[in-house]
């Protein structure tokens, strides 16, 4: 039997997705591996390279299954973006993971701004001077931690590592991933030695950089022995998640708009040429579609957020999830029906993180805001739901409003699998929302990555049309829609309130005993 399909590695930030896939689009099989972020300091957040190598073996194995090993005729992979790793020469880890939500670089953010401003940085880059890229953790390495630095090879994404580990001999990533680690030349999509150079950073241990349907080398013995799979298998370079997710969601013309809630979200549309926020908040990036870009903005802990309230306030749930037909998520949600929308004037605030764009502000904290004696916990749990959505609707927004035109809006990721919340994602965006029949857009992405390199589809368009599938769309409800216009502006006042009088500086500053 020919070798006629693809195996797909998403490497998210929570979760790993193996996916097999036949060359003409269809999702054969996946697994899913949860995997833990440590928390070693007091704004420091790392994952487990050894692990997460350990998950996806595993994952691999049950995805697999039942399946002739020697069809598979490519192996492409996506990857969570702003996250840094140090390697030796033999690719080994000098480091953990530090994970794109780690702030231990906020000084090297501030030293950045003081040094280049985010004016001239983001004109170069097409990005803000934030703490989620991996500028932040490669000028703390430059600074912070000569040692490692001077024993690295490289620092690169997690693309990198996983790149090494499967057989690629180079130190290489993809440039929709190197466009969120180190400062970008987005018009020409390659490094940018003026800025490396006034930073007295060594280019020479960044990564090569390719495109995302480049084959960069072939499965080793040692990553075969893994896997269970034939040595030999091309490997494709693949991408960055949320471009990957882009292009799994069929967002490949204008006129479209991604909405992709994972551990954070994305809200994305795709781009032929550069645009560059006129505030300089919105992300301007290299896309894994060779010769073009993409726009976003990013929310620092949608799914972040709902997955602190499963696991702190969820152990019910997740109790019962093994004896019924739905997981914790979905019973949390099926409370959140039991309020009405707007939640009882209940207004959360979902930025645990940070806030990254439409507005700027490192210190920003999630809050609970309206809480009276007559609030429930299903209360509570739809005030969390909205706020996601608020957040997102001020996102999608503000990307309209710097000359975009979108008419369709795609919900993809994880947050995208209820019916009861994708109806309110439609109320408060106040427009028509397109589903997706795999909701797990980035590991349909990297399948895509794959296919194209092995040269079975002349274009994306016929790519897209291979592997995209809609699913249901949802019309916003009016009277929902008109009451959520009202919520919308109360959401956006509250957190200028917050940010421009200084509460969220504060309290970040006794929550680091200063």
């Amino acid at each position: 039997m020919s070798a006629d399909l693809v195996l797909a590695l998403d490497i998210g930030t929570t979760a790993i997705k193996v996916g097999l896939f036949h060359v003409a689009g269809q999702l054969l099989k996946m697994a899913t591996r949860e995997q833990a972020l440590s928390f070693p300091a007091a704004g420091r957040v790392e994952q487990s390279p050894r692990t997460a190598v350990e998950l996806i073996a595993d994952a691999a194995a049950e995805a697999l299954v039942g399946f002739d090993k020697s069809r598979v005729a490519a192996i492409g992979l996506t990857n969570h973006r702003g996250t840094a790793i140090a390697l030796d020469a033999a690719g080994e880890p000098l480091t953990e993971f530090i994970v794109w939500m780690d702030r231990r670089g906020l000084p090297q953010v501030e030293f950045l701004l003081r040094r280049i401003g985010n004016e001239r940085y983001y004109d170069i880059c097409g990005h803000p001077i934030v703490s989620y890229t991996g500028i932040s953790k490669l000028l703390w390495l430059q600074q912070s931690a000569m040692d490692v630095l001077a024993r690295a090879a490289v620092i690169g994404p997690p693309q990198t590592y996983f790149l090494r580990w499967l057989g690629c001999e180079d130190f290489i990533c993809d440039v929709s991933t190197g466009a969120f680690l180190f400062p970008f030349d987005i018009d020409r999509q390659s490094w940018s030695e003026s800025l490396a150079g006034e930073l007295g950073f060594p280019l020479e241990k960044l990564p090569r950089l390719v495109r995302a349907t480049d084959i960069v080398g072939e499965l080793s013995t040692e990553a075969a022995d893994a896997l269970h799979l034939p040595v030999g298998i091309p490997l494709v370079a693949g991408g960055g998640d949320g471009q990957c997710a882009g292009v799994g969601s069929g967002i490949i013309e204008s006129g479209k708009a991604m909405i992709n809630i994972g551990t954070a979200a994305g809200v994305q549309v795709f781009l032929n040429q550069t645009l560059r926020d006129p505030v300089r908040t919105l992300n301007c990036a290299a896309h894994v579609v060779s010769g073009s870009w993409e726009m976003e903005g990013h929310t620092q802990a949608s799914g972040a957020a709902f997955r602190w309230l499963r696991d702190q306030f969820g152990a019910a749930e997740l109790a019962l999830q093994g004896s019924s037909a739905l997981d914790a998520y979905d019973l949390l949600i099926e409370q959140a029906r039991t309020a009405p929308p707007g939640a009882g004037g209940l207004l959360f605030v979902p930025t645990f993180n940070g806030s990254s764009a439409p507005r700027v502000d490192l210190s920003a904290r999630g809050c609970l805001i309206g809480l009276s004696l007559d609030h429930s916990r299903g209360h509570v749990i739809r005030a969390l739901l909205e706020g996601i959505s608020l957040e997102l609707r001020w996102m999608l927004d503000a990307i309209a409003g710097i000359g975009t035109h979108i008419e369709d809006v795609v919900l993809a990721g994880g947050g995208a699998r209820n019916r009861y919340w994708n109806q309110i994602h439609a109320d408060i965006l106040g427009r028509p929302v397109y589903t997706l029949r795999i909701a797990d857009a980035a590991m349909v992405g990297a399948a895509m990555c794959a296919a194209f390199a092995l040269g079975h589809y002349p274009d994306w368009q016929s790519l897209a049309a291979g592997f995209v599938e809609i699913g249901d769309v949802i019309e916003p409800e009016p009277e929902r829609r008109d009451a959520y216009e009202r919520h919308f502006q109360t959401f956006k006042d509250i957190f200028s309130l917050l940010s421009e009088g200084g509460a969220f500086s504060r309290l970040a500053n006794i929550a680091a005993g200063k």
